[in-house]
């Protein structure tokens, strides 16, 4: 399907917001602001991602650390651990949760998410796959 109907596809009317912490690296904890491409992917599905930084056009505020102690992480609702740059695996699972007690805690496809381009469309694919699980 063309990346302008799944875009059509994907959207956030619909869908209940969630707080999102999508991690792209550990030791220490990393994160997106609100201003990069993944953060804008996942509003497509109206996953709102935290914290709600701005990071600029360039430079290492787009990807923000967390320390752990952050009071917002216990209304995080669901924590993506993304493939890319770092990989995560089941084994990083356990100190996701602890992170974030009261979230869902999944593994995703980095470079379905955080590539644009030829990636985009099977991205917004499986955007709405996992929104729907």
């Amino acid at each position: 399907m063309p990346f302008e109907q799944e875009l059509a596809l994907t959207q956030p009317a619909g869908r209940p917001a969630q707080a999102v912490l999508y991690l792209i690296w550990r030791e220490p904890w990393m994160t997106v602001a609100r201003d990069t491409y993944i953060s804008r992917m996942l509003a497509r599905v109206n996953w709102l991602t935290v914290p709600q930084t701005h990071g600029g056009a360039t430079g290492a505020a787009r990807y923000p650390t967390i320390t752990g102690d952050e009071p917002w992480l216990r209304q995080v609702q669901r924590v993506l651990l993304s493939s890319e740059p770092y990989r995560f695996d089941t084994s990083h699972i356990a100190q996701a949760q602890a992170l974030c007690p009261r979230a869902q805690v999944q593994l995703v496809d980095g470079e379905l998410l955080s590539w644009y381009g030829p990636r985009a469309a099977q991205g917004l694919r499986e955007l709405r796959r996992l929104a729907a699980e």
